[in-house]
């Protein structure tokens, strides 16, 4: 059995949608898009924190999929008790000879 059988982590994905709050303030709701699903989290290369950071975005970790998980700049990760918003739409992988992944960049919050 190999990684992309059995991917060592899993997380949930929830999309923030902005509202007006009843004192005319924003307010952001999450809803849930996927739970538990298996993932991997690696930290960002130097490269990858380096060509991210030339679009003006901040990266520290990228997950990997087995298929699209469908996310985007609005969404946020959650696993292992750590938040991460989503800085990249997905796309596909090939690296470190494991055959076609989806990977996504995200950056960790501090709550």
């Amino acid at each position: 059995m190999g990684i992309l059988d059995n991917m060592p982590h899993t997380c949930t994905a929830k999309r923030r949608t902005r509202s007006q709050g009843s004192m005319g303030g924003g307010k952001d709701t999450l809803t849930t898009i996927f739970a538990d699903r298996s993932c991997w989290r690696q930290p960002a290369t130097d490269a990858e924190i380096l060509k991210m950071k030339k679009r003006d975005i901040d990266v520290d970790y990228k997950i990997y999929f087995t298929s699209d998980p469908g996310l985007d700049e609005q969404d946020i990760v959650f696993m292992n008790g750590d938040r991460m918003e989503v800085r990249s739409t997905p796309e596909p992988d090939s690296s470190a000879g494991l055959g076609v992944v989806w990977k996504i960049m995200v950056k960790r919050r501090k709550e």
